[in-house]
């Protein structure tokens, strides 16, 4: 029976990688390199791919797959270019260490995945009698290994951010409200309870694994729970509204975006007078908008242009340069910021669907 040879597309490189980055995003978990081995193997035509982490296999698709997969050990190919950090070709591949008498892979192509501080992993191509690896298949590999490095050290960013970001709390934020919870134990000791309670969860907000998307709903519970803590310090002084679409709050989005918005805003914008806040969240056109808006101080003219910059705007609001870092790592796109005489409007959007 003669042999069917696997066709091999062109120039699939932005239709793959759209396809992998919501993924890649969290790092090289086994479901970012399930996508990964399945979106090359299926786009690209190479007849079996793999996707490593420095010990073992994460992810097998393609020929071969009824005896090699997830947890295999990495052949010596592997280990040389994740050691060297750069891409090799292996003319025998795994027929000098695949055991397996009917093991269809032949030559394999290995390119590094590359985290600032070395190799991830790897993608492995491997060739098949149906689908053999030429000069334009291996090229084609280690331009994409460079896109796929790209996006992980992306994902390196936002979790170094999300991390710092959760390390900034504010030793006077915790000082009133221990001071605030103190002030009802006597005298309101179910609302102390309450307010204990949200504490603690604003503090577990703080933990999240900054890899992990939440969705909206999460993310203004806790929003909430750190409003709890604000409204019983200032009364009346501070009124807030939070107005979110049900389709809304299904939309998954990276922890921490919408609450150091709050936060700033009631931080920067309270005056001797009630400070209004609202937090509407829409959908539209397939797109996440969230505006927060109060009626405080706003900010310095002279100020604005600076305030989302690192290492610059932290005296009118550190919190708002990291969440712009982290939306512009993550999306292209960071947030919206307008302010007036009496007022301040900050906006930020992301895709609905991850």
């Amino acid at each position: 029976m003669p042999r069917v040879r696997r066709p091999r597309r062109q120039a699939p490189a932005l239709e793959l990688l759209e396809a992998t980055l919501p993924e890649l995003r969290r790092g090289l978990t086994e479901g970012a390199a399930r996508t990964v081995a399945y979106q090359l193997f299926e786009k690209l035509g190479y007849g079996a791919v793999a996707v490593t982490d420095t010990h073992a296999v994460l992810a097998f698709v393609g020929a071969g797959a009824d005896h090699h997969g997830r947890g295999d050990t990495l052949m010596r190919p592997v280990y040389e270019a994740i050691t060297r950090g750069g891409p090799l070709l292996a003319p025998l591949g795994i027929r000098t260490e695949c055991p397996h008498p009917a093991c269809p892979l032949g030559a394999a192509a290995v390119v590094p995945l590359q985290l600032s501080d070395g190799a991830a992993g790897a993608v492995v191509a491997y060739a098949t009698a149906g689908s053999p690896l030429d000069e334009t298949a291996v090229a084609t590999l280690n331009a994409l290994g460079t896109q796929l490095s790209a996006q992980l050290q992306l994902s390196e960013l936002h979790s170094a951010t999300a991390t710092a970001l959760q390390a900034q709390m504010e030793p006077h934020f915790v000082f009133n409200a221990l001071n605030t919870i103190a002030s009802f134990i006597r005298t309101e000791p179910e609302r102390a309870r309450r307010l204990v309670l949200a504490f603690a969860d604003h503090l577990r907000s703080r933990l999240a694994r900054p890899g992990e998307f939440i969705t909206l709903e999460e993310e203004l519970r806790h929003v909430r729970s750190y409003l709890d803590l604000e409204q019983a310090r200032f009364g009346a002084q501070l009124q807030v509204t939070i107005d979110a679409d049900r389709d809304a709050l299904a939309v998954r989005l990276p922890p921490l975006l919408v609450q150091p918005l709050v936060e700033n805003a009631i931080k920067h914008g309270k005056t001797d007078r009630p400070l209004h806040l609202i937090v509407r969240a829409r959908v539209r056109r397939g797109r996440l908008r969230v505006t927060v808006r109060d009626d405080g101080r706003g900010i310095a003219r002279d100020a604005i242009e600076r305030v989302l910059e690192q290492g610059v705007g932290e005296g009118t609001g550190l919190g708002l340069a990291n969440v712009n870092l982290r939306l512009t790592a993550h999306y292209g796109e960071g947030v919206r910021l307008r302010s007036f005489p009496f007022g301040t409007i900050v906006r930020l959007e992301v895709p609905a669907a991850q």
